[in-house]
């Protein structure tokens, strides 16, 4: 488990508690912590159990996602035979387009999203290949009411979701207008209103989100993440999540997680109520004042870096898939290709606007993951091959050569996390909250960490707060601190209602070994400090 997956954990659990009220968070977005709630309410897991359930969740999202991507390609496939260029140019076969496109499926959502992570990734993909499929079904012509009223629902779920589905919303409602084919005078006039219907759908969705966080902020906001990124990316604010120091923004932070100590340093955030990792729970409480301020030479050195990584994607880790492509293209003669290609545009815009909001500040693959897969998709349908020819065998030579590309590494992935699966790795995770329940440690206690930044599995098992931290990259300086330096540390966290301090995995190279009074939890690599209750 991540400490993504426990901060949607947490919500999780507060809405069960309190309510709708409860999710109205600045950084995480409602609709994933809301499936998990009710997965949890149904299941009823133990503590122990919880993070499979969670896991079972993930694996029912990606069948649904599996089922809107197949409508997607029907709509796709449809598409495409309809684009065929008069009787001398043809599109790849049907059941060519459908492996490419299960196989890019593949790709796109175990590759570069995995299911080894909590997040809700794959559950926006959904909403985009369903909002992709719709766009395609107004492009054929069957745009009518429904239609646009479903694309208005879905792009509304879709930034419940995930808070960057909220731009992207208007890049496809514009594409849905333009879509639609002929606008001149009465026509016009049905698209636009067709086109309203969707908006006005998708912010009856959105709205009540929207309203209740820019109410709580006190300002107009529809999620608050690309802020934290741009301030983290952009503006060097930091150090990471413990808000100390804004960089180039403005402003300064209104009430960031206290320092408590300098060298090392030891942050406290136990002033704000919620959550196993309370500075990972609204990570937007804590970047309050602060302003993104454009850097434009920060912002070119990021565009640059973010290229790179597209460039990594699309060429060198596919480069087989493109050179595919390209052999395809030069042997039907570029230019029906290319006029194919482009009349994909109804599904490439969003994805190329996606791809182009995600690099001016961060780019990871399960970001882009369904977009990639939308271009690489758009890229094959619009393939055109000469009638004439025997293209039916190339199109068996082609298709066979990208499963051999794609397929090859997603099975081998695939045999080594089955293999991994089967083998008993212990828990030990639930085995440090299992022997801090034993030293004392009860649900709702405060803890603190040595080397923090990363899910505090246990801490979420046992249910109790970590509220003060050293930094991971910190750690060490903690152990080479002289016996004095560690007891004044240990003293400043007892006096915040620290019960235990929990570090993993000594440094070999330590100057000051740990006492006796430092336990090890089980056969784990952990170690907990813990105070007598008198």
């Amino acid at each position: 488990m991540n400490s993504d997956g426990i901060a949607y954990l947490d919500l999780a659990d507060a809405y069960l508690r309190g309510g709708w009220t409860t999710l109205i968070n600045g950084h995480w977005s409602p609709l994933y912590p809301w499936l998990l709630a009710i997965a949890m309410r149904v299941v009823r897991p133990s503590s122990y159990w919880e993070f499979t359930v969670a896991h079972l969740l993930n694996l029912a999202i990606y069948v649904v996602a599996l089922i809107s991507f197949e409508y997607m390609m029907r709509q796709l496939v449809t598409q495409s035979q309809r684009d065929r260029l008069g009787n001398t140019w043809t599109s790849l076969p049907r059941w060519s387009l459908l492996v490419i496109g299960y196989l890019l499926f593949g790709w796109s959502s175990l590759s570069l999203i995995t299911m080894e992570q909590m997040s809700p990734d794959v559950l926006m993909s959904i909403f985009v290949l369903l909002a992709t499929a719709l766009i395609l079904r107004i492009r054929q012509g069957l745009g009518d009411w429904l239609c646009f009223f479903s694309l208005g629902m879905v792009l509304g779920l879709g930034y419940l979701a995930k808070a960057p589905m909220f731009p992207l919303a208007f890049v496809f409602l514009g594409v849905a207008l333009f879509a639609q084919g002929n606008l001149k005078k009465a026509n016009l006039r049905k698209a636009v209103l067709l086109a309203c219907l969707a908006f006005f759908v998708f912010l009856s969705v959105s709205g009540p989100f929207i309203t209740a966080l820019s109410l709580k902020k006190g300002r107009f906001t529809f999620g608050e993440s690309a802020k934290l990124n741009y301030l983290w990316v952009i503006n060097k604010a930091g150090p990471h999540w413990y808000s100390q120091d804004a960089g180039t923004a403005g402003g300064k932070f209104l009430h960031p997680p206290k320092k408590i100590f300098d060298f090392p340093p030891v942050y406290e955030f136990s002033d704000f109520v919620g959550g196993t990792q309370p500075v990972w729970y609204d990570p937007s409480y804590w970047i309050e004042g602060a302003t993104p301020r454009l850097d434009l030479k920060k912002q070119l050195l990021v565009l640059i870096k973010n290229s790179g990584i597209y460039f990594e994607l699309l060429f060198s880790s596919e480069a087989a898939l493109l050179t595919v492509a390209i052999v395809l293209m030069c042997f039907a003669g570029p230019r029906p290709s290319l006029r194919g290609i482009a009349a994909q545009w109804p599904i490439l815009i969003p994805s190329l606007a996606a791809l182009l909001m995600y690099a001016v500040v961060l780019v990871e693959t399960r970001y882009v993951a369904v977009f990639l897969a939308i271009l690489w998709i758009a890229l094959f349908s619009g393939i055109r091959l000469p009638v004439a020819r025997d293209s039916s065998k190339l199109a068996a030579g082609v298709t066979l050569a990208i499963a051999v590309v794609l397929g090859a590494p997603l099975a081998q992935s695939s045999l080594y996390d089955i293999n991994q699966g089967l083998r008993h790795h212990g828990h030990p995770q639930w085995e440090v909250a299992e022997n801090l329940r034993y030293l004392g440690i009860h649900p709702g206690d405060r803890v603190a960490r040595i080397g923090g930044q990363y899910a505090a599995n246990w801490a979420r098992l046992l249910r109790v707060r970590v509220v003060a931290e050293v930094p991971r990259d910190k750690a060490g300086d903690f152990w080479s601190a002289t016996p004095a330096v560690q007891a004044q540390i240990l003293d400043r966290l007892r006096r915040i209602g620290v019960t235990a301090v929990v570090a993993q995995q000594f440094p070999p190279n330590e100057v000051f070994a740990p006492g006796p009074e430092w336990k090890r939890m089980g056969n784990t690599d952990f170690y907990a400090f813990t105070w007598s209750r008198d």
